[in-house]
């Protein structure tokens, strides 16, 4: 079964409790794309049961956005929530391979600033790229896209 995008979102959120660093909202859709996209060049699959879509600032999960919102430019404060008001994490014990590839995406992006971020997702060879020339704005980056991503 495949994690929420909430859930995951969760996992990067406590990384920069940990070390002390802002994430905004713009900030961790970038992060979540890459750790997305390079667990789709290692095994094939989404990590999450959601794709990005193809939005002005680059790649962006609508369920991420409708939780996170209301924060705009400002950092993250809180973690997800579901309807009950409870917050959960991806078990990463029961997938290493997504641990090591958060671990890196994080170390890797964590001192970016959400518009630094933005900019490498909209760079020729993008996943971003390749699914707005295909569709424009609203479409969704397959798999394929993100295979073939060359960006960050």
């Amino acid at each position: 079964m495949k994690a929420l995008a909430t859930d995951l979102s969760n996992n990067i959120l406590e990384r920069g409790k940990i070390d002390g660093i802002k994430i905004t909202p713009m900030k961790l859709q970038k992060i979540l794309y890459y750790v997305c996209r390079d667990y789709v060049k290692a095994t094939g699959q989404m990590p999450i049961g959601e794709q990005f879509e193809v939005w002005q600032y680059g790649p962006v999960l609508s369920s991420v956005y409708g939780e996170f919102k209301d924060f705009k430019d400002k950092p993250i404060t809180s973690y997800a929530k579901n309807a009950n008001g409870r917050s959960y994490k991806v078990s990463e014990n029961d997938n290493p391979v997504l641990m090591r590839i958060i671990d890196v995406a994080w170390a890797k992006y964590k001192n970016l600033t959400g518009i630094q971020l933005s900019k490498m997702t909209h760079g020729s060879g993008s996943g971003w790229i390749k699914a707005y020339i295909r569709g424009g704005g609203g479409s969704l980056i397959t798999l394929e896209d993100m295979r073939n991503d060359t960006t960050g």
